[in-house]
């Protein structure tokens, strides 16, 4: 799945991935869905900056594509359904290439998927659906990528490096564009307090040490900068990173998000909480089995998390306003037996 491969391959620096998918009621692209509500007072023109430049808005956009993570879920929850979105069929394993968050604010929409990769991006087809703007701010488009897609229509880039984007920073560039920056700011509020009240409901989570993983290939083990969202929420629920994690380099922003180590390195993460995604059942058992994984502190006292499922390692992974409930739902609990040692995965 492309979760699997882009997370493997940026450790290594290559093969980022990502899709995306156009909505329409045919194969022109269709209407202008959920796009009619007013900007606020002001909004326009606006200039938006990213690390691969910046573009001015004149009005307000109301045919949206979005590439990558993460911008489709922040038009959908500022109530605009792109004319473009991600197929997620394969970077999420979604039957149907939606995400469950996302289906009920398509109000009856049918999306046409598309599929790219970071070699191919249907430029053509992107074209034919008339955008208005393209929202990239949670992506790995590269500088050649952005320039075609400008020719296309203005295109919003990501603030500071591929694929690391906060949720809160996804939501505000995207209310930024669609001139919707007041409703933005309400739901980052909103979104911050169901995290305030998570973390008020587990205050076993206070004063323990975490770290975030993930398992991709034999002998090796990746762990997420403290920059990453999967880390950013655990220290939002309560969690402090591990200093261990931190003596490896993972913080100091010499990657993207990630730092793999050899199994080797294991038994000396001393961190009372340890969660790992993992890239297949085949993966996720050859790493355990490793006498050295076995050693690490938190597997060996009951703080180990591990995830398997599709869905559930993208919700955690690609944190975001429409992910998190979904998503918290299932992860606390796990979170919690992990916390106090109650974990029963091996």
């Amino acid at each position: 799945m492309h979760l699997a491969k882009r997370l493997t391959t940026v450790v290594a620096a290559a093969g980022l991935l990502f899709g995306v998918a156009a909505c329409s009621t045919g194969p022109s692209g269709g209407t202008d869905q959920g796009s009619t509500a007013k900007a606020d007072a002001g909004a326009y023109p606006v200039t938006i900056d990213s690390a691969l430049g910046a573009v001015t808005l004149k009005k307000q956009p109301k045919r949206v594509v979005t590439i990558g993570w993460g911008s489709q879920d922040a038009a959908l929850a500022l109530g605009v359904v792109p004319v473009g979105m991600q197929d997620m069929s394969t970077d999420a394993g979604v039957a149907g290439g939606i995400l469950p968050w996302d289906e009920p604010k398509l109000h009856g929409a049918e999306p046409t998927l598309l599929k790219v990769s970071t070699d191919s991006i249907p430029y053509e087809k992107i074209l034919a659906l008339k955008p208005d703007v393209i929202l990239a701010v949670y992506s790995g488009i590269t500088s050649q990528q952005y320039r075609k897609l400008s020719e296309i229509a203005p295109t919003v880039g990501y603030p500071d490096k591929p694929w690391i984007t906060s949720w809160q920073d996804q939501l505000s560039i995207v209310g930024k564009a669609l001139g919707r920056s007041t409703q933005a700011k309400k739901l980052t509020a909103q979104t911050n307090a169901t995290i305030a009240a998570a973390a008020k409901k587990h205050p076993e989570f206070r004063g323990k040490t975490a770290a975030f993983g993930s398992g991709t290939e034999a002998g090796n083990f990746n762990f997420y900068y403290d920059t990453d969202a999967r880390v950013q929420l655990l220290r939002q629920l309560g969690f402090d990173l591990s200093p261990s994690v931190s003596k490896l380099g993972v913080g100091d922003s010499t990657a993207s998000f990630a730092k793999a180590v050899s199994l080797e390195k294991m038994p000396q993460i001393d961190t009372d909480v340890l969660v790992s995604w993992y890239l297949d059942a085949s993966t996720r058992s050859g790493i355990e089995k490793s006498p050295l994984f076995r050693r690490n502190p938190a597997v060996a006292r009951g703080g180990y998390v591990p995830i398997t499922d599709p869905v559930f390692v993208y919700a955690t992974s690609a944190v975001d306003v429409l992910s998190l409930p979904w998503m918290l739902d299932r992860y606390l609990p796990l979170l919690s037996k992990a916390a106090t040692g109650r974990s029963t995965a091996k």
